[in-house]
């Protein structure tokens, strides 16, 4: 799980063309810990889901879903 959600953080990230650096500022947690995050290492993403889905605009089925077509139709609507 830990891995699907730090491969579906780093596209969102991605999509908004932000660094970790700036999505941790975002978050208010290190960058450091928004890597391991994204790396799949740490499981403290659960402690951000709120933050995480204001942030992303995605909902918590949204980031736990295995196919990321939910996170690139988010990508189209906020176009």
């Amino acid at each position: 799980m830990n891995k699907i959600i730090g491969d579906k953080l780093k596209m969102l990230r991605k999509q908004k063309g932000w660094s970790q650096e700036e999505t941790s500022d975002y978050l208010a947690i290190s960058q450091s810990a928004y890597a391991r995050i994204e790396n799949g290492v740490s499981h403290s993403w659960a402690n951000h889901l709120e933050k995480i889905g204001e942030v992303f605009s995605v909902t918590l089925e949204e980031l736990v879903k295995k196919e990321t077509s939910d996170c690139k139709d988010n990508k189209q609507k906020q176009l």
